[in-house]
């Protein structure tokens, strides 16, 4: 059995959740509130004083990338080949450099200075927005749908699709969900992805932020 254990939100452990999903392993999704992520880093439980952490028969892992790269592992869409492995850690690392300048948003305290932050990184010259075009540009050139023109998922495309498609979740002030319709190819791509099956029965049960992984979910945006 594998443990998850993160809070209620998608956040840093949506990936593994998915990939854990897709693996077909026997899994627990064990969410805290903040008392009781304090309660595991009293008791030492957490290796880095952070959460995710993901129990796994052999012991404890920590640290997000190293979480999702595993439960890709079990889920059997890290490509044997190495260069197209490469290529999918390029796309990774590259996603990781524009979401990072976002992430550093939420340290802002006030309010108006927070969505102004966010806002300009929407903008023309903007960080997230030139990283999302760069991503539709990777899209547009795959010819099989798949960031990396795989014949199936990577990790590339699991990361790709919880992450991006979040941050127009409405949960971020400054940040509305009419704002993905500046990226037409990412839509379809949101399209592709929610509509296969695994993913589409995986997210079909909803919730309150994870409207976003459904099929249609931009529709009426």
């Amino acid at each position: 059995m594998h443990e998850l254990i993160y809070f209620e939100s998608p956040g840093y452990a949506e990936p593994t959740r998915l990939c854990l999903e897709l693996s077909q392993v026997s899994w627990k999704n064990t969410t805290v509130d903040w008392d009781g992520f304090q309660a595991l880093k009293q008791n030492g439980e957490l290796p880095w004083g952070f959460l995710p952490i993901l129990k796994t028969p052999q012991g404890t892992i920590a640290e997000s990338d190293a979480l999702m790269r595993y439960a890709a592992a079990l889920a059997g869409i890290e490509p044997e080949d190495l260069y197209v492995r490469a290529k999918v850690d390029e796309l990774l690392d590259v996603m990781d450099e524009w979401r990072s300048s976002f992430s550093t948003t939420f340290y802002i305290e006030d309010l108006d200075e927070k969505i102004a932050a966010r806002k300009a990184l929407f903008a023309e010259d903007g960080k997230v927005h030139l990283g999302l075009k760069a991503l539709e540009t990777v899209v547009s050139a795959s010819p099989t749908g798949w960031l990396v023109g795989t014949k199936d998922m990577t990790l590339a495309d699991v990361k790709a699709f919880t992450g991006t498609f979040m941050l127009f979740s409405g949960q971020f002030d400054g940040v509305d969900a009419s704002m993905v319709q500046a990226y037409p190819e990412l839509l379809k791509y949101h399209d592709f992805v929610a509509n296969d099956p695994r993913i589409k029965a995986y997210y079909d049960r909803g919730g309150e932020v994870r409207w976003v992984y459904q099929p249609d979910a931009f529709a009426s945006e």
